[in-house]
């Protein structure tokens, strides 16, 4: 059983691995197909996951699998965006347009179910918005087709999180068994896809092989693994939060591996995003209870 709070925290440190991950995809692209890429990383991050979860794993059932088939689609889709758009557009672009899942997340919800979040999170929101506008108006002349996948990408991934936020409400689903089961799925399509539009073959280059065991182990055996369990415990429109520190994690890594810089408005921007999700995450009750506490004594 995870706190609110712990769970937020496990999704703060699979979005560094994510934001990482943006690094090792564009350098890993040099070297195969975004299909041929994609399934290979998939392929071991499932076999790791599923090794390492073997106990619980043998324990899958009906609903887990069809419900695994269905996230495994929409996660496969955001990595063709995501990817293809890593190949048309800069790690920096790339990484500030798929941190608008954090706009779209509750969105999203108040169309779907008619229901306002809650102040705060709307507050936090807004805040993620105008960093994000900040982050990607400076750095994009003219949205081309490698930004415009990366924004889909996004909406897609927004989706992604609402239907594993259902599925893991479910008393018939396990949610570390759905979390596996997905990467399988994603996979089996990247597979498929490989076959019919490419020529499918392994990497060459040892650096090429770290880069995508380095991507199966932590960004997505424990990222997209950790990010369905952690649903359990949070909310969605935390976790679409959360994704708003993506751009700032993915601007770091990005200036280091490739030197991509900031200019100011940008860096104004990645603090409105940072501050938002601080923002959201702070227990404001819990603030104010030990203000009137200490005020008493």
């Amino acid at each position: 059983m995870l706190s609110r709070r712990k769970a937020d925290f496990i999704m703060v440190i699979a979005v560094l691995f994510w934001a990482l991950s943006y690094v090792l995809t564009r350098y890993g692209l040099t070297d195969l197909e975004v299909f041929n890429f994609m399934a290979i990383r998939m392929a071991l991050g499932f076999l790791i996951a599923a090794l390492l979860c073997y106990q619980t794993f043998l324990k899958i059932n009906k609903e887990t699998i069809l419900a695994g088939s269905v996230l495994g689609a929409l996660l496969f889709l955001t990595l063709i965006g995501t990817n293809y758009g890593l190949t048309m557009t800069s790690i920096s672009n790339t990484v500030f347009l798929i941190s608008m899942t954090a706009i779209f997340v509750p969105l999203f919800s108040t169309i779907i179910y008619k229901k306002l979040p809650e102040r705060k999170i709307i507050v936090g929101t807004i805040g993620a918005a105008i960093g994000i506008l900040l982050l990607t108006v400076t750095g994009i002349a003219g949205l081309g087709i490698g930004d415009a996948l990366c924004i889909i990408a996004a909406a897609v991934y927004a989706v992604h999180i609402m239907i594993a936020k259902k599925f893991v409400s479910s008393e018939k689903i396990d949610a570390l068994n759905l979390g596996i089961v997905q990467l399988g799925f994603a996979a089996l399509y990247a597979g498929i896809c490989s076959f019919l539009f490419e020529t499918p073959s392994f990497p060459e280059s040892p650096d090429v092989w770290f880069a995508i065991f380095f991507l199966a182990i932590f960004s997505i055996a424990f990222g997209c693994v950790a990010q369905v369990v952690v649903q359990k415990y949070t909310s969605a429109s935390h976790v679409g939060l959360i994704f708003a520190l993506e751009p700032i994690f993915g601007a770091i890594f990005a200036y280091f591996a490739y030197g991509e810089i900031l200019l100011p408005l940008q860096i104004l921007g990645g603090a409105f995003v940072f501050f938002s999700v601080i923002w959201i995450e702070w227990d404001w009750n819990d603030f104010r209870s030990k203000k009137r506490k200490t005020k008493e004594k």
